[in-house]
């Protein structure tokens, strides 16, 4: 059985105007997901050198000196200084998934943040903004992070990846639920390690999760939110000024891309190490 919406008529966005009613929404079985499959394995080859370029803007050092990033991220290692600024982000921030109106916002996590930063539910942000947020401010103290799409339309859901020079590897972040999704023994996974411990029937852990300051429909979220969308995987090829330059896909093996348009590349690219942003 499909995810199906009860659903779907825009009175009732209208009538989502408090986070208890979004949270409501969420709740609704058309909300729920029933037979989720996995995406099936992500090709791990060839590397055709494809990498991610970050660079430094100017929208960077606007949001270190106007929110105090340097602060707020404090010491520590790579990963506890990110937990430290997407709690602060979701702390600050409402999130609806329904907030199609906030469109005409720029890819620009400065500006997103001057329309919903300490704002009430009606200036709540979807998914989509949230992790360019996120991964702006990560940027400005520093940490290589990028907003990713995962798709399997029409079901769709944005996240934050985040690049640990520790560890040498990406993490998954979602700031839309002060969220990350773990294995048993506590260690933050990336979004082809989510995949492939769901294929081979492995746990998968919630690790941390505040759904607009409560934990309504923590039981749903990770296979609504997030295995139910990893059927196609959407990133850009870093921080040019402008996020529509040329997008890169990933699909699982097997499957035919939809959009010509759209460069297909191996799950080795995805988590291959970036260019280093410097500050």
């Amino acid at each position: 059985m499909k995810l199906r919406w009860v659903v779907n008529n825009y009175k009732l966005f209208r009538k989502v105007s408090t986070p208890e009613d979004y949270a409501s929404f969420v709740g609704m079985s058309g909300f729920m997901s029933f037979g989720v499959q996995p995406a099936g394995p992500y090709p791990q080859g060839p590397d055709n050198g494809w990498r991610y370029d970050f660079t430094r803007r100017p929208v960077h050092n606007k949001l270190l000196k106007r929110y105090g990033l340097d602060q707020i991220a404090g010491q520590g290692s790579t990963f506890e200084r990110t937990m430290r600024v997407m709690n602060w982000l979701c702390a600050h921030t409402y999130y609806n998934g329904m907030s199609f109106w906030t469109g005409a916002l720029p890819d620009n996590g400065l500006k997103i943040l001057r329309h919903t930063y300490d704002k009430p539910f009606k200036r709540a942000i979807n998914c989509r903004h949230k992790a360019i947020a996120l991964a702006d401010c990560l940027m400005a103290v520093g940490i290589n992070a990028l907003p990713v799409a995962i798709l399997n339309l029409p079901n769709n859901h944005f996240i934050t990846h985040v690049w640990l020079p520790e560890e040498n590897r990406w993490v998954m972040c979602d700031p839309s639920f002060s969220s990350y999704i773990s294995d048993p023994e506590g260690r933050a996974l990336n979004l082809i390690e989510i995949a492939l411990r769901f294929w081979q029937g492995e746990e998968i852990l919630v690790a941390q999760y505040d759904f607009n300051g409560t934990q309504d429909c923590r039981e749903t979220y990770l296979n609504a939110f997030i295995l139910l969308s990893l059927r196609e995987i959407e990133v850009y090829n870093g921080t040019g000024s402008k996020r529509s330059d040329p997008r890169n896909r990933l699909l699982p093996e097997g499957t035919t891309p939809p959009d010509e348009k759209l460069k297909a590349i191996s799950a080795t690219e995805l988590l291959a190490e970036p260019i280093t942003l410097k500050r």
